[in-house]
């Protein structure tokens, strides 16, 4: 059938031999709710989802968000979020693991459901950052000030981070739904880029993947809706992302990336 996906890749699908079989699939693991239409497994730590039974279920990959780098730093970008439906899972186990947020000027690690990938968020640009640039990542860290582009995003999951300010402001990291905005006027940091709405969790639409707000030297930059971290004033400590939303880090000195999560669902 044209519209079933085959599960095996990250950010392209195999229509070659996808069976025709017009079920949905039987599933197990992580934590298992339901509501009206669904069943669903969501997993906030690393297990293993079980298929009894082959067949088709929709999925949800989030990375975990990049950290700060360091003092007046650019917020981190978001994880990566891979939302894909009616993909084929043959009857057996699947590898679930869940993305950390980056610490201590790292970018987050990728969250993982079998072969899909939801890549973690760049560290954002700063003094502390050893490579004192923003990384790329499923969505890329804001800029560290003097007009620092903010990193890549990777298509399909997140987006760039903003540019830093010509003063001691910096960009804002990617999300999932949009740029990290840039260094403002009067050394205001850079927002975090929005993240985007899921429903198949609960049956209602949350924000996931976020992007950090920016360090600056008057005010730090509001994080991206979807667990994104405020940034901070100065030299002070930024907030970090929100766990289980793959959210960016605050710019400042030594915030968190928000962990990932994957969620498969299959109609009843």
């Amino acid at each position: 059938m044209a519209n079933r996906r085959e599960l095996g890749y990250v950010s392209s699908w195999n229509t070659v031999g996808v069976p025709t079989d017009p079920n949905n699939a039987e599933i197990s693991g992580g934590t298992q709710t339901s509501y009206t239409g669904f069943n669903v497994c969501s997993f906030t730590g690393s297990g293993t989802l079980t298929v009894g039974k082959s067949g088709f279920a929709d999925i949800l990959v989030v990375g975990g968000g990049g950290s700060s780098g360091g003092q007046r730093s650019g917020g981190g970008g978001a994880g990566g979020m891979l939302v894909a439906s009616q993909v084929y899972f043959a009857a057996g186990t699947y590898t679930v693991v869940i993305g950390g947020g980056g610490a201590a000027y790292r970018s987050g690690t990728s969250s993982r459901l079998g072969n899909f990938y939801g890549v973690g968020g760049g560290v954002g640009g700063g003094e502390a950052n050893t490579s004192s640039t923003p990384n790329v990542g499923g969505s890329g860290g804001g800029g560290y000030s003097v007009l620092q582009p903010g990193g890549a995003g990777l298509s399909g999951q997140g987006n760039a981070g903003g540019i830093g300010g010509a003063g001691l402001a910096s960009g804002g990291g990617g999300g999932a739904g949009a740029v990290g905005g840039p260094a403002g006027n009067n050394e205001h940091g850079g927002i975090g880029g929005i993240g985007l709405q899921n429903a198949y969790r609960t049956g209602s639409n949350v924000y996931y993947a976020g992007g950090g707000g920016g360090c600056g030297l008057n005010t730090g930059g509001v994080g991206g809706t979807g667990g994104g971290g405020t940034g901070a004033v100065g030299t002070a400590t930024g907030t970090g992302g929100t766990a289980n939303t793959g959210g960016g880090a605050g710019g400042g000195n030594i915030s968190i990336g928000g962990s990932g999560i994957v969620v498969v669902r299959v109609a009843v």
